[in-house]
């Protein structure tokens, strides 16, 4: 799940303009926006300057204080259009906090280890099916 996308250039100069705008209308020094975001003042500073390749954690933390909303990146290639579909549904329940990505691969580790079980004969299936 996100916390660390590639996005193109163009995309980086586009976050960096939004963050640019927001701390127009809500002045914060790099102190206070790392206090704030939990990033330190010298990751806010090159942040702040556009100087990032991926949108890693720091980068969306700082982006949720401000109101900054960061944007999706499609993986490049050809994709299986179930995989497509499921991932839609993870971006749909995720609420682009660090925290949430932890609790969706929670729930998805848990039932990777259900499906890592071996089935014991007539456990999970109605009465009177093999």
């Amino acid at each position: 799940m996100l916390i660390c996308m590639k996005p193109t250039g163009k995309q980086i100069n586009a976050l960096q303009a939004r963050i640019s705008e927001a701390l127009e209308e809500r002045p914060l020094s790099n102190a206070e926006l790392g206090r704030l975001s939990k990033v330190h003042p010298s990751q806010v500073s090159r942040i702040r300057a556009g100087n990032f390749k991926t949108f890693s954690n720091n980068v969306v933390q700082i982006c949720r204080v401000l109101g900054v909303k960061v944007p999706r990146i499609e993986p490049e290639g050809a994709m299986d259009p179930e995989w497509r579909k499921a991932q839609a549904s993870m971006r749909r329940i995720w609420n682009e906090t660090p925290e949430g990505a932890i609790m969706i691969r929670r729930v998805l580790d848990a039932i990777a280890d259900l499906q890592a079980q071996p089935r014991q004969p007539g456990v999970g299936r109605p009465a009177g099916k093999p």
